[in-house]
């Protein structure tokens, strides 16, 4: 029968469609396991690199379509997402050269070329002037504590390469009709299964905590016309927050239009607060320091002593910095970077817990690194502050939240969100949300600090890379076996 030209488009952009509906947002994870299939039959034959790009365009352009709500503050917005959605989709696609994949491997090679091209792809996404921690497969699993253990041995990465690998199964278990195949696929999942049968044990005293959550709009907390009424109102909230007698009160990322700790009124303020109540708190807000800006998070102590200060190292490409500014500037092009950004945020320079509390900013809390380099600098216990009402409302709340499910699970850490138009929570060592809220109000809760490390914290990607690298071995030789057979 000869093949209709248009068949493999429809099963590349309907893989993408199925991936993008397992994420964060529509949340039907099942799909995850299986999403894969129609692509990896689109892949066959000659049109490899149009299929791979297709249902890589469908996938980000789905699963990215939050970034189109910052089209209410700039329209450089909509070239900016396809523009980014190509880079992502050549990016994805190239990474599947690396593999050679398009050499089509049989059998368990090609299990273990899907495994390496879809979690490598993901892994080498979060370098460069475009990182991003959205958009992973494994991301997909956040409500499901019990399939998402093996990130707290391993990271997170591997989780992707199984499910890449149970797709893979099932694709050549349908192929082929071959029953062996398909019981792979069951035992690739049965695998994630497995890492939850060595629960983590808590440990340390239990500590009562506040987390103070709100609603503000985006537009509403850029203006300094409203600086008294937001302070009043966060104020209001943070007293709320006390009468529940914790020991912590966590405020989200930058709350008000002023530098909290640069003006006597609002230092005094939230120092008065944090002495009344005779708990720590800790608030998100710019400072101006030496003639820099830094997005911070400062830890203010009941007994009136300096604030501790963290300093993003992190910070948001094209939103706090642009990437290559002085590039820009040099091929005449200022204006136009001016206009998405007038100047630079200035970077911290190291992962420092305050108190021994790790203190993520909001997109940093979406990369690995930030919040391992916390756990091993000795927090016991980790924080995120974010502002996620730039995305008013959209499906970036929900794939931040998972984000943070994972840094959970990966340092074995209880972990506190306090957040302003996103998704406030406490999640425990395991990746179970103990409580959560979009809504305006206080969320309260207990937590245990503990200073062991797990495996991930300690070793990091290191077991990863290594398992990459077995596969790469893996598929070169067999590439070189086949020229030598030829």
């Amino acid at each position: 029968m000869t093949e209709r030209p248009f068949c493999k488009p429809i099963l590349a952009a309907s893989s993408g469609i199925v991936a993008a509906l397992a994420m964060p947002g529509f949340g039907a994870w099942p799909l995850v396991f299986f999403a894969l299939v129609p692509l990896f039959y689109a892949l066959e034959g000659e049109r490899w690199f149009k299929s791979s790009l297709l249902f890589a365009a469908v996938f980000f352009g789905l699963d990215l379509r939050w970034l189109l709500t910052l089209y209410r503050f700039s329209p450089l917005i909509i070239p900016g997402f396809i523009i980014l959605v190509a880079y992502f989709s050549l990016f994805f696609t190239l990474t599947g050269l690396i593999v050679r994949f398009q050499n089509r491997p049989k059998g368990a090679l090609f299990i273990v070329a899907a495994a390496v091209w879809l979690s490598l792809s993901e892994y080498l996404r979060t370098f460069g002037p475009l990182e991003i921690g959205f958009s992973d497969l494994h991301q997909s699993l956040y409500r499901v504590p019990a399939l998402i253990q093996a990130a707290s041995y391993i990271g997170p990465w591997p989780i992707t390469g199984l499910i890449a690998a149970a797709n893979a199964s099932f694709y050549l278990a349908l192929k082929g009709r071959k029953t062996r195949y398909a019981l792979l696929g069951i035992g690739l999942i049965g695998i994630l299964a497995a890492f939850s049968l060595s629960p983590w044990t808590m440990e340390g005293p239990s500590t009562p905590v506040a987390i103070v959550s709100s609603t503000v709009d985006q537009e509403e907390k850029l203006d300094p016309a409203n600086l008294q009424r937001l302070t009043d109102r966060y104020l209001e909230l943070g007293e709320r927050a006390a009468s529940h007698e914790p020991e912590l009160i966590v405020f989200p990322e930058s709350i008000l239009p002023a530098y909290i700790l640069r003006e006597e009124d609002l230092h005094s303020r939230f120092s008065r607060l944090a002495e009344d109540s005779r708990a720590e708190v800790l608030v998100g807000t710019g400072d101006y320091r030496d003639g820099k800006i830094y997005n911070s998070v400062a830890l203010l102590p009941p007994g009136g002593t300096p604030p501790a200060i963290y300093d993003m190292v992190r910070p948001v490409p094209f939103g706090e910095y642009i990437p290559g500014r002085r590039i820009w500037e040099a091929i005449g092009l200022k204006r136009l970077a001016d206009s998405f950004l007038p100047y630079d945020l200035s970077r911290g320079n190291r992962y420092s817990p305050l108190s021994g509390i790790g203190t993520p900013i909001c997109f940093e809390s979406t990369f690995t690194s930030p919040s391992r380099c916390f756990a091993k600098n000795g927090a016991t216990l980790l924080v995120i502050v974010t502002n996620d009402a730039w995305f008013a409302g959209s499906s970036e709340l929900e794939a931040h939240f998972a984000g943070t499910v994972f840094r959970a699970v990966e340092n074995r850490r209880f972990i506190l969100q306090a957040a302003n138009g996103g998704i406030s929570g406490i999640i425990d060592p395991e990746g179970k949300v103990i409580g959560s809220t979009k809504k305006e109000g206080v969320l309260t809760g207990s937590v245990s600090r503990s200073s062991r490390l797990s495996l991930y914290t300690e070793w990091g990607d290191i077991p990863f890379l290594l398992l990459v690298g077995i596969g790469l071995a893996l598929l070169i030789l067999r590439k070189k076996g086949k020229a030598g057979d030829d």
